[in-house]
């Protein structure tokens, strides 16, 4: 059964419908009737009585064919909608002219039911993938990634604290550390070996004589100057013994570069007068240096060695390079770098012994005892 608008009028579901009119009275009803027609009337009473009844059944009885069925469009509706939430087909225009509304109607519900149960379905994944809980072993993990960086942080600032006690050893102030610090964290790391050797020394000496060079006034922040060079250059273990020998080397090397170290007439004043400008440039870094040492005996050796080792790098042979040994000797004795009884000390523990070097020790302890007796004197 169709549902037109005409028809829901006409049962009174829609305003706008005819009111059914009412019976006419007949004149003849109006006047008295007659003894004959008496029975005819009543009869015909109550016929008209029951068609009366029998049409206000039918109407009764359509009222609730319409109410049912629109009861069963508005049920069947919801339904309709659900069974086209899955996939719906896109309809064009020309096609949804030709459809009737209550098509069209169900159509766009079947729409939005399928939209709908998208949406549905794609919120319960997200929700089921939020509550997912965490297996034993991906806990573990997590645990075990935030232990490791929380250990980082600690070694970050034990490293932080020895390298700024390392600094303050060799002289610098706890501020001046601490820029050391900065610097070297902001620095340029080391190129390549592959690149230039004398841009990037390798070893500590090569870089203590490459920064050395490079130097064309000493000013007096050189300690600090020094030491932020061999930080940079990566010799961060090293001590104010490996500077100071490192330094010293390398003057006594410059000095005996200047000489023939071969000839056997080669005097040991000769050599000193060569080293003592290049002593006297660099005697404030090796004082400080030297100041930082604390045991005397360390010290002492160290200036003995740093001296022999120089000679020895110009590649002069063990007799004929011991003038050049005790020159070198000399030229520190007079920059007051160590007091004589120190360098007497250092000489009479050098295990290379020459006729030259014990007659400098001969005068060196001439030297201590003139010292002494002076001192008995006063």
């Amino acid at each position: 059964m169709i549902l037109t608008i005409e028809y829901l009028q006409e049962i009174g579901m829609l305003p706008g419908g005819k009111a059914p009119a009412a019976p006419a009275l007949a004149v003849a009803d109006l006047a008295p009737p007659k003894a004959a027609d008496s029975a005819k009337v009543e009869k015909s009473k109550v016929e008209k009585g029951k068609a009366e009844a029998v049409k206000a059944e039918g109407g009764k009885a359509d009222k609730g064919k319409a109410g049912k069925c629109k009861a069963d469009v508005a049920k069947a509706a919801p339904a309709a909608a659900a069974a086209l939430a899955g996939p719906v087909e896109e309809k064009t225009e020309a096609e949804l002219a030709k459809m009737s509304k209550e098509e069209r109607r169900a159509y766009h519900m079947a729409r939005r039911a399928a939209e709908q149960q998208q949406k549905g379905a794609a919120g319960d994944g997200a929700g089921q993938g939020g509550k997912q809980q965490l297996t034993k072993a991906q806990r573990r993990a997590i645990q075990e990634a935030q232990r490791k960086a929380k250990e980082e942080r600690n070694n970050d600032v034990g490293e932080f604290d020895e390298l700024l006690k390392d600094l303050k050893l060799q002289g610098l102030t706890e501020q001046q550390a601490r820029e050391v610090i900065a610097e070297m964290k902001q620095a340029e790391p080391i190129q390549d070996a592959d690149d230039d050797e004398d841009d990037t020394p390798e070893d500590f000496h090569a870089c203590v004589a490459q920064w050395m060079k490079e130097q064309e006034v000493i000013t007096k922040d050189v300690l600090h100057e020094f030491n932020l060079q061999v930080r940079f250059q990566g010799h961060v273990d090293t001590t104010p013994p490996d500077h100071l020998k490192a330094v010293l080397a390398i003057v006594c090397e410059q000095a005996c570069a200047e000489c023939d170290l071969a000839s056997p007439k080669l005097q040991p004043m000769a050599v000193a007068k060569k080293a003592e400008p290049l002593m006297a440039r660099w005697s404030k870094l090796m004082k400080q240096l030297y100041d930082k040492i604390d045991d005397p005996m360390e010290a002492a050796d160290i200036v003995v060695q740093a001296a022999h080792s120089g000679v020895a790098a110009k590649g002069g042979a063990s007799e004929t390079s011991q003038p050049a040994f005790v020159g070198c000797l000399m030229a520190i004795r007079d920059i007051d770098l160590i007091e004589d009884e120190d360098l007497l000390t250092g000489c009479k523990r050098c295990e290379e012994r020459s006729k030259v070097l014990d007659k400098f020790v001969e005068f060196l302890e001439d030297e201590v005892d003139g010292e002494g007796s002076d001192d008995d004197e006063d």
